[in-house]
């Protein structure tokens, strides 16, 4: 047996272990993953005893010291790390070299395979096929649970806005503005999680500070912050949420504005490489010595190449100009 086919075999071993970790979600992160698998168990323990009383818990005055920690707020760190894109996209049971690990075997599987029937220029593309795989399959996960969200968002919002102007307690109305909504919605989960934290006695600042933070939608933050600072010093919140549901509405209208005018960039250039396929393919029919004697030609295969390289490096440098940022 070759090395060349021993490499293989080892590549896509590999390649079958870690998409093993990522379809099935493997705790093999240690700390994080343990402490997020500790919380849904008590979560899922609650919910199984709603039906049975809660005591209530004495109240004890917090000293300047343990106020001013508790009160301060820290400004949200806005940098997309690998591990912050993992918690994103779910993952975040994955350490960040399990990631870095599915890049590298997935390049050099492809460069492997590429390597026997082409030549240099197509050997170097090869080896970014890794990263561009395994971040599109991210980003995917991390826009799923965006558009997911941000469905349901200014909904929620409203709901809530009207909601509390009947006078409603927050917390109050928070559930009845989440039950409304229907099963399945990633919205719904995370506001009955917030308050499962706090039936659980967690303190308010943690509970209502992890809400949704594993969506990276741009404003959670604000919801977070006017809820937490409305719970410490009063006022009004039904005024500041109707703010918030009309900046996310006008979010919303523009983003699907330029997602529109995007795709229709992108839609004609689908189309023009469409046709340059099927003239290459009614070419080959017609006329196959044309084709096939490009390639059995070397300076015809190098020409060959490097328009293939050309036109995937334009159709990467094209998704990345038109790729919208929420």
């Amino acid at each position: 047996m070759s090395a060349g086919l021993i490499i293989l075999i080892i590549a896509l071993l590999v390649v079958v272990l870690v998409a093993a970790l990522f379809i099935f979600g493997i705790p093999v992160s240690g700390r994080s993953g343990q402490a997020h698998s500790n919380l849904r168990s008590i979560v899922s323990a609650q919910r199984q005893a709603d039906d049975e009383p809660h005591t209530a818990r004495p109240k004890r005055e917090l000293t300047d010291s343990e106020f001013d920690s508790q009160s301060s707020i820290k400004p949200a760190d806005n940098r997309m790390t690998l591990r912050k894109r993992l918690k994103y996209a779910q993952w975040d049971n994955l350490p960040p070299f399990v990631f870095s690990l599915g890049q590298i075997v997935i390049s050099l599987f492809a460069f492997l395979v590429v390597r026997n029937y082409f030549e240099i220029a197509l050997q170097i593309l090869s080896l970014f096929v890794g990263p561009i795989i395994m971040s599109s399959i991210i980003n995917w996960r991390i826009q799923k649970r965006f558009k997911k969200f941000d469905h349901d968002y200014p909904q929620f919002l409203l709901s809530l806005v009207g909601l509390l102007k009947t006078g409603m307690n927050p917390m109050q109305a928070l559930e009845a503005s989440a039950s409304g909504l229907e099963v399945g919605s990633v919205l719904k989960e995370e506001v009955m999680l917030m308050l499962e934290r706090l039936r659980l006695g967690v303190s308010e600042e943690k509970s209502i500070g992890a809400f949704g933070e594993d969506i990276n939608h741009p404003e959670i933050e604000l919801f977070v912050q006017a809820l937490l600072l409305s719970r410490r010093v009063g006022g009004t919140l039904s005024d500041t949420l109707d703010r918030l549901a009309k900046q996310v509405r006008k979010r919303q209208y523009f983003r699907e504005a330029a997602n529109s005018a995007v795709g229709l960039q992108r839609g004609s250039l689908w189309f023009i490489l469409g046709i340059l396929v099927f003239l290459e393919c009614y070419l080959g029919w017609q006329w196959p010595e044309s084709v096939l004697d490009t390639w059995k030609n070397p300076l015809g295969k190098k020409i060959a190449e490097g328009g293939i390289c050309i036109m995937l490096v334009g159709i990467y440098w094209m998704r990345q100009v038109t790729k919208i940022r929420v």
